[in-house]
């Protein structure tokens, strides 16, 4: 009997062995503080060491919502880093001058399968010391004085522009207009009032300078802009604003069309669309400074027809036509004409004029009806 009762419990013992070694476990996840993917995170927090940027694929973020939110560095990006080390052998350690580090859910995390180490361990760890900027949304590392001199260059140079929006190009990626290039801004600086001077890093290692007046740039935007344009506006129907288009292209007022691409090329947005009738046409709306207002302006996200149910079919297509007659209210006039040059008012104890101004043509509302127009 209790040879047995032995002889079962080791068959037990072996087939559990046998379910358990088939489970795949991380070893990494154990060993440190995984993060689920619903927590808070940051925009992509560009890094320059001793003045220089570094350009990685690996990323840094803050994560919030977590036992010890904070600024995380991927641990990949250590190996760009003088005088550190990391040996990727469970469990991680890092070594620096100051000795050899093992990684914990203490001061790491492990997120969408890359390791991250905590900035304020790294910075206990390395003898690094740095600066995180937020209007600039920018962290600046430096490992020795010359380091520091470089980084506090930067900062000082940041801090002369007072506007925000600018500040958060630094280190951001850039798409350039002229030529379709790539980059990434290295330093900003004040060059005069209103006037702000751009270096940007290029992908072929050479380095270009820009001048941006105002506070809008008009020769390049984000890569993330560029991105999203495809994203944002492909997909997706439209009925044309033809009082906003060029007369270049063969749609109607209030056409119906179907945007398969929408692609940004220098400074023209290339469309590839479906007209109704199963016809396709491309072609190219220009802007300068704002991607998408050639899109929000020229084009209804939503059918008009919808928006405005009573309105008669004649009126419609009258509005197709780019139209006007008497009797329209002045909702459908915009529609069909769009926004005047000029509108002049005048008010009596029994009516309501208004006077709108279209280059040669001049029209008469009374109480907002269209009752005369001139040329």
């Amino acid at each position: 009997m209790y040879k047995c009762l032995k002889l079962r419990a080791l068959t037990i013992i072996l087939c559990l062995f046998t379910i358990f070694s088939t489970i795949p476990f991380n070893v990494e996840a154990a060993a440190l503080n995984v993060i689920p993917d619903n927590v808070y995170l940051s925009a992509e927090i560009p890094i320059f060491l001793n003045g220089q940027i570094i350009v990685s694929k690996e990323k840094t973020y803050t994560i919030q919502g977590i036992k010890n939110s904070g600024t995380y560095l991927p641990i990949r990006l250590l190996s760009k880093f003088k005088n550190i080390s990391v040996n990727f052998t469970k469990p991680i350690t890092i070594k620096t001058d100051i000795g050899v580090f093992k990684l914990d859910n203490t001061n790491s995390a492990l997120f969408q399968n890359t390791t991250y180490i905590s900035l304020d361990y790294f910075y206990k760890i390395s003898g690094y010391a740095g600066n995180y900027i937020y209007d600039a949304n920018s962290l600046f590392l430096w490992s020795d004085a010359n380091g520091e001199s470089k980084s506090k260059k930067l900062i000082n140079q940041i801090n002369s522009i007072s506007d925000d929006f600018l500040k958060s190009y630094m280190g951001q990626k850039l798409y350039i207009y002229e030529g379709e290039k790539i980059g990434w801004v290295i330093e900003i600086d004040r060059f005069a009032d209103n006037i702000t001077n751009f270096k940007i890093l290029l992908n072929d290692g050479s380095v270009i300078e820009d001048l941006v007046v105002g506070e809008d740039p008009d020769s390049f935007c984000t890569y993330l802009d560029y991105e999203s344009i495809t994203y944002l506006y492909s997909g997706k129907y439209y009925w044309a604003n033809k009082n906003y288009l060029p007369s270049t292209i063969p749609l109607q007022n209030i056409e119906k069309v179907y945007f398969e691409s929408v692609k940004l090329k220098e400074k023209d947005l290339v469309i590839q669309a479906k007209r109704m009738n199963g016809k396709k046409i491309t072609f190219k709306l220009s802007f300068f400074s704002n991607q998408s207002e050639p899109i929000k302006n020229g084009f209804y996200t939503e059918n008009p027809r919808t928006k405005y149910p009573s309105w008669s079919s004649k009126i419609w297509n009258k509005i197709a036509e780019k139209k006007i007659s008497i009797g329209m209210n002045k909702e459908q006039v915009l529609m069909s004409w769009g926004g005047p040059r000029d509108i002049n008012n005048y008010t009596s104890s029994k009516y309501h004029m208004e006077q709108w101004v279209y280059d040669n043509d001049y029209l008469y509302f009374y109480d907002g009806i269209l009752e005369s127009w001139s040329n």
